[in-house]
């Protein structure tokens, strides 16, 4: 995987002591911040589909296309 960065901040984050032994167990202690990224681009780059976003309709709903307004 290529990763390209354009800009860095350094910041201060406070973890839990199991959150940052699993990070350190599982990235390495060189690659916490790494690791950290990737989840949080996982995380909010989310982008939601419009599919699905609909409330659902029954048949009830519907119109003929003859029905007039009253």
């Amino acid at each position: 995987m290529f990763m390209v960065m354009s800009m860095v901040k350094k910041t201060t984050i406070i973890l839990r002591d199991d959150v940052y032994q699993t990070l350190k167990e599982k990235a390495g202690s060189r690659n916490i911040s790494n690791q950290i990224n990737k989840i949080l681009i996982e995380h909010f780059a989310k982008t939601e589909s419009m599919f699905g976003t609909m409330k659902q309709t029954d048949l009830k709903d519907l119109r003929n296309h003859r029905d007039r307004y009253p």
